[in-house]
């Protein structure tokens, strides 16, 4: 499985810079206000309070989408031109907010440029990074992750097997931009093989974070995959945000109209 997982992801590797797609973004969010109370020594937050509204905001971005180099560090993220927003063309001047992307060591003001393209004045934590998640399992990328076998499953309507990994060495692969602070997380997940080839066809992430004794931040992530002419691509991304058990955020991105340079077989 790790094999395969590698030689799938230095595939993508070279096919992803030549994918295009229409990206749909569905968003359900409520933005949280945090109170601080008390900080500790280094400005460290020690006692902080959270006013969560009951009600959730839904927006619809309609975006063209591409991956593109950042930097010299090797990785792909996401490029996003934004089309639509509830049917409507985006108003220039938009103020972004946050957002969560991967990458090791890539320069980040250049991803969190290219991330805060998506984040408009009425979206939440939308720019998420996660397509090019099949990056993080290249061979080089491996020896930062321990690896465990998860079982059986089904994954794309057929027989799969499941692979559990967990980034234990290396710099943190997930990166949040939260207004001007950048925080570091080390994911874990599972990877999801369909049994014939052992394509992986299914990648979910999970971080956490603790703000304080009280309060945990979470993220989770899930990335289907499917087989195109251009090469494997992101059918549908999906990431939730929680404060402890409260949902802050839900962002369902789904691709369609694929376009790029045909693979031969």
């Amino acid at each position: 499985m790790l094999e395969a997982l590698a030689r799938t992801a230095g595939l993508f590797a070279r096919t992803a810079p030549l994918l295009g797609a229409r990206e749909t973004l569905e968003q359900r969010a409520r933005r949280g206000d945090m109170q601080v109370l008390r900080r500790g020594r280094n400005d460290e937050l020690k006692e902080i309070a959270f006013q969560v509204p009951e009600f959730f905001e839904t927006h619809e971005v309609v975006s063209d989408y591409t991956m593109g180099a950042a930097g010299t560090s090797g990785g792909f993220h996401e490029i996003r031109r934004t089309l639509e927003i509830d049917k409507v063309a985006p108003a220039p001047g938009s103020q972004p907010r946050h957002a969560l992307t991967l990458g090791v060591d890539a320069e980040n003001d250049t991803k969190k440029r290219l991330l805060e393209s998506l984040e408009l004045e009425r979206l939440e934590g939308a720019a998420t990074d996660f397509g090019p998640l099949l990056l993080l399992f290249t061979e080089a990328r491996q020896r930062d992750t321990k690896f465990s076998v998860g079982g059986r499953g089904s994954v794309a309507g057929e027989n799969g097997w499941v692979l559990r990994y967990r980034q234990t060495a290396g710099a943190a692969s997930v990166t949040e931009f939260r207004n001007s602070r950048e925080v570091k997380h080390m994911p874990e997940g599972q990877v999801w093989f369909r049994e014939r080839d052992l394509l992986p066809l299914r990648i979910t992430l999970n971080t956490e974070e603790m703000l304080t004794p009280r309060y945990m931040l979470r993220n989770e992530a899930e990335v289907e995959y499917r087989p195109t002419p251009f090469g494997l691509a992101p059918q549908l991304v999906t990431h939730r945000q929680y404060l402890n058990d409260e949902l802050l955020v839900e962002n369902r991105f789904r691709y369609s109209d694929y376009r790029g340079l045909e693979i031969q077989p």
